[in-house]
């Protein structure tokens, strides 16, 4: 096979961080037929042009460090629109006098809202905001428990008290927002005690729903909740990409599109 021109590698290299969010060294010096050195070469032009972010061992698009959690009130306003079409596809699944699982996250508060009118529901969670947004509903056939635990930045609680509140029951459904998601990591969140609180989540449930706006395709937190096989259905906006979209249908069995437009 004739050596590829830098040109072409580049956009090789392009192409594989758009499907996959992230691109490694010996991956791709496997599959280009040229050396480690060369690779690291072409990263760097494509750093210095503004294309990619250098990280050990590769390349990713995500620009913010892998441990970098923001708060909740910054991450409220990022992606409200979609969010709430994520909020409207993912309460469809949810029926009266089931027991749900819900993460902290802003997607998942914009979940709760959409669901505040179900009767005879259960909802466990281990974020207060969630709980406040039922419990001001006042919708008395309703159950919510809030599990203790230390207070994070993104206001979730967990710690030991969460994860041993969470192994104690069994609920229907699992709704989980995260930080981060690639088709080599998994579903990720910058917090090491969240990711355990969010695998007691899943651990919880007979069914496991992501929900998750697009931008999220590509980024990585510092610690793994789960690959994505872990997920039975993914709830996403219809930007993702196609290529992504391929991706996300060979590791989940359901892919979900909310219509944002």
């Amino acid at each position: 096979m004739a050596e590829m021109l830098p040109q072409q590698r580049h956009r090789h290299i392009l192409e594989e961080l758009n499907r996959f969010g992230q691109v490694r060294v010996t991956e791709l010096s496997h599959d280009l037929g040229i050396s480690e050195m060369t690779v690291r070469r072409d990263l760097n032009a494509l750093a210095g042009a503004g294309e990619l972010v250098k990280v050990h061992g590769g390349a990713t698009r995500e620009q913010s460090a892998t441990s970098i959690e923001p708060g909740f009130m910054r991450k409220l306003g990022l992606a409200a629109a979609e969010k709430e079409a994520l909020a409207v596809c993912a309460a469809r699944l949810i029926e009266p006098g089931m027991s749900v699982a819900l993460n902290s996250g802003t997607t998942t508060y914009a979940l709760a809202s959409q669901c505040t009118g179900i009767d005879d529901l259960t909802v466990i969670t281990n974020s207060p905001r969630i709980a406040e947004v039922f419990y001001s509903a006042e919708n008395q056939t309703q159950t919510i428990i809030l599990t203790g635990g230390i207070r994070t930045p993104s206001d979730a609680l967990v710690g030991p008290l969460a994860t041993a509140a969470l192994a104690q029951l069994h609920v229907d459904i699992c709704f989980m927002g995260v930080h981060g998601m690639t088709a080599e990591d998994g579903f990720t969140t910058p917090n090491m005690l969240e990711a355990q609180a969010n695998r007691a989540f899943l651990a919880s449930a007979a069914q496991h729903v992501v929900v998750a706006d697009h931008s999220k395709w590509g980024m990585t937190g510092l610690c793994q909740i789960s690959p994505l096989e872990a997920a039975d259905i993914l709830i996403t906006g219809d930007a993702l990409s196609p290529d992504a979209a391929e991706v996300v249908r060979q590791s989940i069995e359901t892919l979900l599109l909310a219509p944002t437009a």
